[in-house]
Formats: structure tokens, sequence, C-alpha cells
């Protein structure tokens, strides 16, 4: 057989994240689809959504990868960023980043020079300003107040204090005060592992800082707490729900959110360990979403969701309208 090589100088690789990187950068795409140069730990508004209120940052993951965290519970990488931009899937999302900023990168063969969109400097600026968000807090004896909050979701105080939640006086970001514990506008820290925060304001207004966090995707909440007695996990969307799951004596787990996916190792490990896995996501759209990609790494996991006739999105929800019976019963039907 006889290969025609006369344009092998001139070939152009198929699209792929690594294809994407060895060309331009995560800071780059960043600044290119937020429209903006940035800083690290400066508050914007969403690019996601409308919000009075700057709530959305980036910041680097312990990983070195660079990251955007918008405080109504999305965050991720680039990538992440055009998905939810774009409405597109990740093989999608490639070629939209490739088009948009003229990488050039096709499966076909060219000698056309290609123009590429570049933000001179701008990597170099950023990693300048490269610093970890360190998140402190003053931990106080839980209130009354405290316990009849969370009363409302079958979460009592040893449940509390299994997950490492803590009522908080004081709340630091940087050594800065940022959050003092009011009876009308209570402070909940989540002691995660690494050394990583998630700060809890269930009275806060969306946008107005309800969410504060230093956690990355290798924090998945609930995860050391698992009890590994059942044949049954749950993957839900948050640690409220996580508690609320282990009052009715049913392991669960929570990604830091529902556009975060669990890692391959830890899906391994989990498939391992559990012969049935649900995903319990919110009945929106992004729980929705969320739910479809992760089966994606768990092909025998079953989706279910709160039947959207209760008017609940999630189990915790579920529970505070309905209480014990009626929910012990949607989990049996659901789980």
């Amino acid at each position: 057989m006889i290969y025609n090589l006369s344009n092998v100088e001139n070939y152009k690789p198929n699209i792929t994240k690594q294809a994407i990187l060895n060309i331009t950068t995560e800071e780059e795409i960043f600044r290119h689809y937020l429209g903006f140069d940035f800083k690290l730990g400066k508050m914007y508004h969403s690019p996601l959504r409308k919000d009075k209120n700057p709530s959305f940052n980036l910041y680097y993951a312990s990983n070195g990868d660079m990251r955007f965290k918008d405080f109504n519970g999305q965050q991720g990488t680039c990538f992440d960023l055009v998905m939810i931009l774009s409405g597109s899937r990740f093989n999608d999302c490639l070629k939209i980043i490739n088009s948009d900023m003229n990488l050039g990168l096709e499966n076909s063969y060219s000698t056309e020079e290609v123009k590429r969109v570049k933000y001179t400097n701008f990597r170099e600026n950023i990693l300048k300003e490269k610093s970890e968000c360190l998140i402190q807090f003053k931990p106080q004896h839980f209130t009354d107040e405290d316990i009849k909050y969370w009363k409302k979701f079958n979460i009592d105080y040893n449940i509390l204090k299994r997950y490492n939640i803590y009522s908080s006086k004081y709340v630091f970001v940087n050594k800065k005060l940022v959050f003092t514990y009011s009876k009308n506008n209570p402070v909940y820290s989540y002691s995660l592992p690494n050394n990583k925060v998630k700060v809890y304001r269930p009275m806060s207004d969306k946008g107005k800082y309800k969410w504060l966090s230093n956690a990355t995707n290798n924090e998945i909440q609930g995860l050391y707490q698992l009890e590994y007695d059942s044949d049954t996990l749950v993957i839900t969307k948050s640690m409220k729900d996580v508690m609320c799951l282990r009052s009715f004596g049913i392991d669960a787990i929570a990604p830091q959110a529902e556009t975060n996916y669990l890692n391959v190792e830890l899906a391994n490990n989990v498939t391992q360990k559990y012969e049935k896995i649900v995903i319990l996501y919110d009945n929106d759209d992004a729980g929705i979403n969320g739910a479809s990609e992760l089966q994606k790494i768990l092909p025998n996991a079953k989706i279910s969701f709160i039947p959207i006739s209760s008017k609940c999105k999630d189990i915790s929800e579920y529970f505070s309208i309905y209480g014990m019976k009626e929910t012990n019963e949607l989990l049996i039907k659901i789980i």
C-alpha cells in the first residue's frame, strides 16, 4: 500500500482538550468568553445569570487548574463555562472554542494561515496574582435557632457533628472579617477535607454571598462519613441532602455542584463498593443535565428525581414540607 504523505506538514489534528491547551491557555479562554480582563479573587457580575450583586470569581484549584465559581452553586473549568454559556456538550464546546478563537484545529489539511485570538501577556499577569483563598471561621455552640433550623430537614445535632458542620460566630477570608452570625442571618461552616471550608448562610438572598467556598472537585461532600453497610449509594447535590438522607440510614455523597463530575478513580471505587448507585439531583434543568452527564461516567446508575408535582426540588425540602412518613415512602419508591 502506498500512502500520500505530501501534505503531512500541513496536517491539523483533531479537536481535543489537550490540542486546544497546546495552542492557547485556560486563562485566555476565560478572558475570551468573559469579555474583560479579570483579576483573581475579585467578584464580578455572573455571566450565567442576572445578579444584582457581584457573585462570580475565578481562582486556581490545588491541582493548578483555573476555575470559576458562581455563588448560586455553579463552578468549573473554562470548558464548563463554555458548555453552560452555549448549552453544548463537551465535544461540541471544543469545536466552539476552536472556531471562536480561530485556533485552526481541524481534521483536515490546509495551507491557510490562521490568525488565532490571543491576549498578550494576560496569562503571565494572572499568574502573578495567583494565591489560594484562605477561609477561616470561629465556631460557637449551636443556638436554639440553629437546632430548630436543621430539624426542619430531619438533621439533628449528632448528624451535624458527624459531618463537621459548625455554627460560626465569625468568618474570615484571607484574615479579613466578612460574615458575623446573627439570629436573623445565621452562618454555618462546613469543614471539608484538605483544610477546605464551605460557608452557608441560608437566610441570605441569592447573590448576596449565600455561599462561600474554597473547595475544589477533590472535596466530595459526605465521602468520609460513608458507612458501606448497605448495597445502595445515593449521589445527590448538596451536603444538606446528604445529611437528610443519612437521617434515613442512607449512604450519600455530593460533588461541590451538579456541574461537577466524579473523577474516574472515585467512580470506580464507588462502583466496586455498592451494587446500586442512584443519582438524585434537583428536578430543574441544571439537575437534569448534571444527572445525565454523571450517568455517562456511571452507566449503571439509576437517575431519580423528586416529583415535580410536589413543588420541591430536593429531598431536604421535601421533608420540610411533607414530613417523616411521606418522605420515607417517597424514598422507598425512588431509591
